[in-house]
């Protein structure tokens, strides 16, 4: 004989709710759990399905903000959050607070894609191929711990994407907060030619001593360092590579012609260009000359490094044959973004 209807009802397996509670700061939200597997494992999945003591409850309180949560319910609801719009930003934070919290509140809750999204530069919405350059965008820190998206790997001819098939592209690498030290070779002629196997100019990247470990031990292949300063990474750019100091654009090639004009006055090209003279401008009051005559002066005369703080960097990882079986990579910078050390000493000065 079957069971009746109400017997079936009491003897069926319980099943897990489908909807769960999260207060913040005293505002009630409703999540269930396809939203919060969206962007899983995270904080919440933890919390409800995991090991922690607050497995099998449905009801959990966070002190965080609200209508930054409310973005967050949104993107785990499977829509477009960003730009974020005015309306739905909290009463107290301007649009870039906004971000920067969002970004903040995404790795407390352990979204990880929604971390990434908020902190890498945006993938492309056109083509990249007529660049020569692959549209993905890859994080330096992912690039050191060899953590590479499907279809980039080390190629013959560097850091490289298989999108497009059997055509290889660099990839874009994006990284944050690396020293830049720009260097003028101070053996120019007096009209500031270098001689015929030298360049007027060169670049580093002033790395910690862990992040050349990590970089060192890249498989089956060298990057080139400095040997008098072993953490200086040797470096290059594109002709139409952009240098932003202070916000303010320019290219790497006027380093060049502020370096000439500087070593060697009779440079004949001199300010012949009205943006040349605006870069010997913005480098005048990037690394400006001491009120002070000799010895001050003449060390100042003398100097050829100077050191910027660069907060975002875009370059690629390029191959230069092979030396006894080891690929020797070499870094060509695309775009940075930088700060004199007279702005990144403001930043310390308090807010009242």
């Amino acid at each position: 004989m079957s069971d009746s209807p109400m017997q079936s009802a009491l003897t069926a397996p319980k099943t897990r709710p489908q909807k769960y509670i999260i207060f913040v700061r005293d505002e009630e939200f409703t999540l269930r759990r396809s939203q919060m597997e969206f962007d899983a494992p995270n904080y919440f999945t933890a919390i409800f399905f995991g090991d922690f003591a607050e497995s099998g409850h449905t009801t959990i309180y966070v002190d965080r903000n609200p209508d930054l949560f409310a973005i967050i319910v949104e993107y785990l609801s499977g829509y477009t959050i960003l730009p974020l719009p005015e309306r739905a930003l909290p009463r107290t934070m301007d649009s870039q607070t906004a971000l920067r919290n969002l970004a903040e509140d995404a790795a407390f809750y352990g979204l990880s894609r929604l971390h990434v999204q908020l902190t890498m530069p945006r993938q492309p919405n056109i083509d990249l191929a007529w660049t020569g350059f692959s549209g993905r965008v890859v994080r330096f820190e992912d690039v050191l711990q060899g953590n590479f998206p499907e279809s980039v790997s080390y190629t013959t001819s560097g850091l490289c994407s298989f999108d497009g098939g059997s055509v290889v592209k660099p990839v874009i690498i994006f990284a944050r907060n690396l020293a830049l030290k720009l260097v003028g070779n101070r053996d120019l002629d007096k009209n500031g030619r270098p001689d015929l196997n030298d360049t007027t100019v060169s670049y580093r990247l002033c790395l910690s001593s862990s992040i050349k470990d990590q970089l060192e031990r890249q498989p089956y292949s060298a990057f080139e360092f400095c040997e008098s300063d072993p953490t200086s990474l040797i470096v290059s750019v594109f002709p139409d590579s952009h240098l932003h100091i202070n916000d303010t654009r320019l290219r790497f090639e006027h380093f060049a012609h502020w370096w000439r004009m500087r070593r060697a006055p009779a440079f004949i090209g001199a300010g012949s260009q009205a943006d040349e003279r605006e870069a010997e401008r913005i480098f005048d009051s990037a690394f400006p000359s001491p009120f002070e005559e000799s010895p001050a002066r003449g060390e100042w005369c003398d100097r050829n490094e100077f050191v910027l703080w660069g907060d975002e960097l875009l370059f690629i990882i390029t191959a230069r044959g092979f030396i006894a079986g080891t690929l020797q990579l070499h870094v060509k910078l695309l775009d940075v973004r930088a700060r004199t050390r007279a702005t990144v000493i403001e930043t310390l000065r308090p807010l009242v």
